[in-house]
């Protein structure tokens, strides 16, 4: 029996040319491309090269791992809050029994914070969450600061100060630099500066006249007092 002959027509969805009939003789409504699955996670067509998998991209199916994690963790802490704080606390010790799993776990944390720290969204999401946690927790944090500076020796403080010191005067430099790049923010900040220079020298004058003036009303009480 002959096989039938292929027709090829466009896709009535995307365009695209493909075997409406194939030799076969199975018909298709769709070309291949759209006959695909859509991603569980953003639902777009799964490309063809993707075979069987249900998700787009790497970076689908990594999230798509993630929400099955999620879903499974958030089941086992409700069926038993400490459980993860038990298995980080018996990692914790197996770490410090053993110094190379140790050096092995601080390169990968190494790692890890060099590869967020290039990621600007990352950065960004972080600088939000501490500025709200610092907010909602300032008195806190305060006071857990204040007991923990009280508690070090004078030469932990002394050390810490020169520490605070040099990446103060490191900031400020670098902060200078970059608004010396920009020609308006760079004459902006030298106009404030004469401000703040000018605001000094009354600030100075006034105190002087100030002095002054008590001076004279002081000796022009003690003539009184004669």
């Amino acid at each position: 029996m002959a096989r039938a002959k292929p027709i090829i027509r466009p896709c009535p969805r995307c365009g695209r040319n493909y075997e409406y009939r194939r030799a076969s003789g199975r018909y298709f409504e769709l070309c291949e491309h759209c006959r695909q699955p859509d991603c569980v996670i953003c639902g777009q067509k799964v490309p063809i090269e993707r075979g069987h998998k249900n998700t787009c991209s790497i970076a689908c199916e990594v999230d798509k791992s993630r929400a099955i994690q999620l879903v499974f963790s958030s089941k086992r802490i409700a069926e038993d809050p400490d459980f993860y704080k038990r298995r980080h606390e018996k990692n914790r010790q197996a770490r410090e029994r053993d110094p190379a799993k140790m050096a092995a776990y601080l390169q990968k944390e190494r790692e890890r914070h060099a590869k967020r720290s290039r990621d600007s969204a990352y950065v960004a999401q972080r600088k939000e969450y501490h500025a709200r946690h610092y907010q909602k927790n300032r008195e806190q944090i305060l006071q857990q600061r204040r007991e923990f500076y009280a508690a070090l020796s004078l030469e932990e403080k002394e050390k810490r100060y020169i520490i605070a010191r040099v990446r103060s005067r490191d900031w400020r430099r670098a902060k200078i630099e970059e608004i010396r790049q920009d020609p308006e923010a760079w004459q902006a900040y030298q106009e404030a500066q004469r401000e703040i220079r000018r605001k000094i020298a009354r600030e100075k004058a006034l105190a002087e006249l100030m002095k002054q003036t008590q001076e004279l009303l002081n000796v022009a009480d003690r003539d009184e007092s004669k």
